[in-house]
């Protein structure tokens, strides 16, 4: 009979993403939105107006499924798509006037999150934490 390793470096990473997910969903969706649509609110914070093709590189998502998160907020108004001036084919994002003040609201709820965690670890675990997460990044490539 074969024994099975456990998943020493996979299974707590994924117990603590599928957590994060669980706490902030709980914190969004009174809110209206999903945890994908936060996370891209969120980044079009500091990146807006983005090229759609670099948001599918950045969230790792399917055009289809990008395209329908980018749809459900364009119809609420917090974001929109112009034609990219550098490439006529293609869209960039960017967020409304609305759009911003959602995004704060929800960027402060993950903060809060983030600043909760960071009072219980060093500085120490926080750069071996950022050490792991590059070694891990960089063996999926």
């Amino acid at each position: 009979m074969m024994t099975y390793r456990p998943f020493k470096i996979l299974s707590p990473l994924h117990k603590s993403l599928r957590q994060i997910d669980t706490y902030l969903e709980k914190r969004f969706r009174p809110l209206g939105f999903s945890v994908g649509e936060s996370h891209l609110l969120g980044y079009l914070l500091n990146n807006s107006p983005s090229p759609l093709s670099k948001l599918i590189v950045v969230f790792g998502l399917k055009n289809s499924t990008l395209t329908s998160i980018i749809t459900r907020l364009e119809e609420q108004q917090l974001l929109k798509r112009k034609i990219n001036p550098s490439d006529k084919r293609s869209f960039e994002i960017l967020l409304t006037t609305r759009g911003k003040v959602v995004a704060r609201q929800l960027y402060e709820i993950t903060r809060m999150l983030e600043d909760h965690i960071l009072e219980r670890i060093s500085e120490d675990d926080l750069l071996h934490l950022q050490k792991i997460a590059t070694e891990i990044e960089s063996a999926c490539i």
